[in-house]
């Protein structure tokens, strides 16, 4: 679809605002995609529409329903044209920055990184003045957008089929979770040999779920729920960052919700419980909510997992690590990590 998506680009219109749409599309934040694909796609089809407006009930002459026009408009087309190009999000607009009513410089968002974005696209959302210009705009956006996630599968590593490379794999996990960004390397690590063990037990399904979306637009139980046919069988979470007791009662009460006894807490390289004890949480949440918590501290546990795969190769691991990257939408930091120590091994 990519493909025939391009085609479509051999004459693109100009537009004022290049730079600026270049780097929201390729910016870190997936909402602002979403945001500005979305205001471009609706003052281009309906010139009495405000860009700036999030919500119909905004203060703004021509206010309209962003949220609706992503949802049941961009979100479908992207993944049926587009490969999801823009990030995947099922429900993009559910996301902090997409529940103001309005775009605007004064909307609380983090600072650095999505300050810059935001101001971006309050700049050309703004200055837009006529449909042509949106439609414009909108073709360089989707364009940035087909270009990134083309240079991200050209860049999916091959790895050389072998036997026995177990130590392979661990040497490749040891440096991987090297680093956090946000948790997604611990996220999708123990999502992906958890995905290759349950795979060859038929019965079983091993879903990741994507790293710090937002609850109100997510059905699952953990960060990885495992499920036995079609069921909830057992939930996993991961932190790679501090947590407390609150945090760890939070994900024991969602496995309640879904009559669970119990929660298997993987604890990251960087992560740590602050103010208590593992064990003294352990405990106090058992007595209090009946979930057994199990926690596993995540190199130990996935040399173990990784033990119970016998024909394992690092091909089929990376295989599957890559696969679960896109799956769950990480960051570009994220897949360049894989790229990067992939490449490094290969080299080997």
């Amino acid at each position: 679809m990519i493909e025939v998506a391009r085609g479509e680009f051999s004459e693109m219109p100009e537009t004022q605002w290049l730079q600026e749409v270049g780097t929201v599309m390729s910016g870190k934040h997936l909402t602002f995609r979403y945001i500005l694909v979305t205001a471009l796609l609706g003052k281009a089809t309906d010139e009495q529409v405000n860009p700036l407006a999030l919500q119909a009930g905004a203060d703004l002459v021509g206010a309209y329903d962003a949220r609706s026009l992503c949802h049941k408009v961009v979100v479908p087309l992207e993944r049926t044209l587009l490969d999801r190009a823009f990030g995947g999000s099922n429900e993009p607009f559910l996301n902090k920055p997409a529940r103001f009513t309005t775009i605007s410089p004064e909307n609380a968002v983090k600072s650095g990184g999505d300050k810059s974005l935001l101001l971006l696209v309050y700049k050309v959302l703004s200055e837009l003045q006529t449909s042509e210009q949106a439609f414009d705009a909108l073709c360089h956006a989707v364009k940035f957008a087909i270009d990134k996630q083309a240079t991200f599968n050209k860049n999916l590593v091959q790895a050389p089929s072998s036997q026995g490379s177990h130590l392979e794999i661990i040497g490749f996990l040891e440096a991987f979770l090297a680093e956090s960004i946000e948790g997604q390397t611990a996220a999708i690590a123990v999502g992906t040999v958890l995905s290759l063990h349950f795979g060859n037990l038929g019965k079983f399904e091993c879903v990741t779920h994507p790293v710090n979306q937002s609850g109100a637009s997510s059905r699952e139980v953990a960060d990885i729920d495992i499920k036995k046919n079609g069921q909830i069988f057992v939930a996993i979470e991961v932190k790679d960052k501090s947590f407390s007791k609150q945090d760890v009662e939070h994900a024991a009460f969602k496995v309640s919700q879904y009559s669970l006894s119990s929660l298997l807490f993987v604890v990251g390289i960087h992560g740590r419980c602050v103010g208590q004890s593992l064990s003294e949480v352990a405990q106090e949440i058992l007595a209090s909510s009946g979930v057994n918590v199990t926690f596993v501290e995540i190199l130990p546990f996935l040399r173990s997992i990784i033990a119970l795969c016998p024909e394992l190769s690092f091909a089929d691991f990376l295989s599957e690590l890559q696969r679960q990257a896109i799956k769950t939408r990480v960051k570009d930091e994220v897949s360049n990590h894989i790229h990067k120590i992939a490449t490094a091994i290969s080299l080997h």
